[in-house]
């Protein structure tokens, strides 16, 4: 494998047997290197492949990153894969371009509130999960202890990463499902039990259906009949579905469909009643 440009110490760009342009990267793997040389392929720690896209601005970027917010990021990555999720491997550029900045901010004893920190908690525990975990496995390669309001960005991250396809946006699903949520609490005057089985298929059905918000694509339509038995058997589900629905049409601009408002209308019923009836 030949080195076609060295961005840094650490990082470099090859061409792999098709011709294909890749970036490597390891620590000391390109010192010394000069474009044609051969590379030790046991040096590389991280490979993904060039994207016609952006492809400037992306060696650029890497080539700014301090290698070991690179590295870090890349653990990160195994420990999201060990923890079931499936990422886009190009969040490791973003991903450690943000390390970068908040290892900059922390030294510099800036700090940023993440406003969102309970609800990231709540709404995405496996990425929580692992973003927490991140905090230590940075500050045991980095050296520079993160607060804890990095775990819910590193979380966002994550979140983007497994959507990022689709074109959505981790904050302001969060932030849908935050309000959705707080109208259901204050309609019923009730406290959610975030243990149970049914707030966590309640939970998931606001993320799509907040995906399927920003994405502007509506859920297939339901059957008028069944439609019409669902608002009548579930008056008072059906009362704050229409409530949430005229939220998001007058704050957001989207307009929920028949059909999206009678499966949250049967959602919030679970959500409700049967927590009520135990």
């Amino acid at each position: 494998m030949k080195i076609h440009k060295v961005l840094n110490n650490n990082v470099a760009i090859v061409k792999n047997g098709q011709g294909r342009e890749q970036i490597v990267t390891g620590r000391g793997l390109a010192f010394g290197k000069r474009p044609g040389d051969e590379i030790d392929a046991s040096a590389i720690s991280q490979t993904f492949t060039l994207q016609t896209r952006a492809t400037a601005e992306l060696t650029q970027l890497l080539a700014e990153i301090p290698y070991p917010c690179l590295h870090a990021a890349g653990g990160i990555l195994t420990l999201a894969k060990q923890a079931g999720l499936t990422l886009d491997p190009g969040v490791l550029v973003t991903l450690a371009d943000h390390l970068a900045l908040a290892v900059r901010r922390t030294q510099a004893g800036e700090s940023v509130t993440n406003v969102l920190l309970w609800d990231t908690q709540r709404f995405y525990p496996r990425e929580f999960a692992v973003a927490n975990a991140a905090l230590a496995l940075i500050e045991a390669q980095v050296g520079v202890a993160l607060p804890q309001d990095e775990a819910g960005f590193i979380a966002f991250h994550l979140v983007n990463a497994e959507t990022s396809s689709a074109g959505t946006d981790a904050v302001k699903i969060t932030q849908l499902m935050q309000e959705m949520l707080s109208i259901v609490r204050y309609y019923f005057h009730f406290e959610p039990d975030s243990s149970t089985s049914d707030y966590s298929r309640f939970i998931t059905h606001l993320k799509f259906f907040a995906q399927r918000l920003l994405r502007d694509e509506p859920m297939a339509t339901v059957d008028e009949e069944l439609l019409q038995l669902i608002l009548s058997r579930y008056q008072a589900p059906s009362a704050c579905a229409k409530r949430i629905s005229d939220f998001l049409l007058t704050r957001h601009g989207y307009a929920v469909t028949p059909a999206e408002q009678a499966y949250l209308t049967l959602h919030i019923e679970r959500l409700v009643y049967r927590a009520q009836a135990q």
